[in-house]
């Protein structure tokens, strides 16, 4: 870990202390559950690596905390796929929540069934996950869209962040596939300091005033 990564990770965690913090005192935990557990998860790993590099700066503890971070960020997109689709009164809601299912059904599958975990079969399983959560959450949004459902603003932050975030992760791992390891301290530096930026348009998103009419909105929408 380079320096500026270092100091990077120490601003990514400052920005999720605050984004958590922040979720909580507006009152926005019970509008996406998976979203606060994944943030915990991040700071957790991010501070585990940084505060005893020589026990948990290493492949295997890098496995598992990707492998948390990946479950949670289909978790993540799931649900607020589920809270975009349950707004839908009467009959659309049930055909809604097929292509809920489908969608759903085809994300775990994808990444479900990519090879084992490791180092030697990197390539084929880190991009399928990511690009699964992505799926997802650009079909929610285009149905969002198109069909005008009304999402709270905090919902709509975290997906706007995210989709942009995992198309970028992607990439980062598509030319690590084609350039080879010696562009991996220039891309992670790179990715880390794009995730910073969406940790802190993230905790500036939950720190603002909820509307109350986004509230109502939802509540008159599922009625």
């Amino acid at each position: 870990m380079t320096g500026l990564q270092f100091v990077v990770a120490h601003a990514v965690k400052l920005g999720l202390l605050v984004l958590l913090v922040g979720i909580v005192r507006r009152g926005r935990l019970g509008q996406c559950w998976s979203f606060a557990a994944y943030a915990l998860a991040i700071l957790l790993g991010n501070s585990l690596v940084s505060f005893w590099p020589s026990r948990f700066y290493n492949s295997s503890f890098w496995l598992v905390k990707q492998a948390a971070y990946d479950t949670l960020k289909i978790a993540v997109a799931l649900e607020l796929a589920w809270r975009a689709f349950r707004a839908f009164p009467g009959a659309m809601r049930t055909a809604r929540l097929a292509v809920l299912i489908v969608l759903a059904a085809s994300t775990c599958a994808l990444a479900l069934l990519t090879p084992a975990r490791s180092y030697t079969t990197l390539w084929a399983w880190q991009p399928a996950v990511t690009t699964a959560s992505l799926w997802l959450l650009t079909a929610t949004a285009l149905m969002v869209v198109w069909f005008q459902v009304p999402l709270l603003d905090w919902q709509r932050a975290i997906m706007l962040g995210l989709a942009p975030y995992l198309l970028v992760y992607v990439v980062f791992f598509d030319l690590l596939r084609r350039r080879g390891w010696a562009l991996l301290s220039p891309l992670a530096t790179s990715e880390t300091l794009a995730y910073l930026a969406l940790v802190v348009f993230w905790a500036w998103a939950a720190w603002q005033p909820a509307p109350a009419r986004s509230a109502a909105g939802i509540r008159e929408a599922a009625a």
